[in-house]
């Protein structure tokens, strides 16, 4: 998949967010997925996880 692809589909996703943790579960895991082929290296380092429009990260659910 291609990078503009990949950027289009979390945006997509994203909206797709209702703010309730666990009905979005299933999503915010499909948009780690994604962010993961963007950059695999924030599976064993998170910190390194600065995709451009993050409010906060994954981990710690800020």
């Amino acid at each position: 998949m291609e990078e503009a692809t990949i950027h289009e589909e979390i945006k997509t996703l994203k909206a797709k967010l209702t703010g309730n943790l666990f009905e979005d579960g299933e999503t915010q895991q499909a948009i780690y997925e994604l962010k993961k082929q963007l950059q695999p290296e924030i599976e064993n380092q998170p910190e390194l996880d600065n995709y451009e429009d993050e409010d906060g990260c994954l981990y710690c659910g800020s």
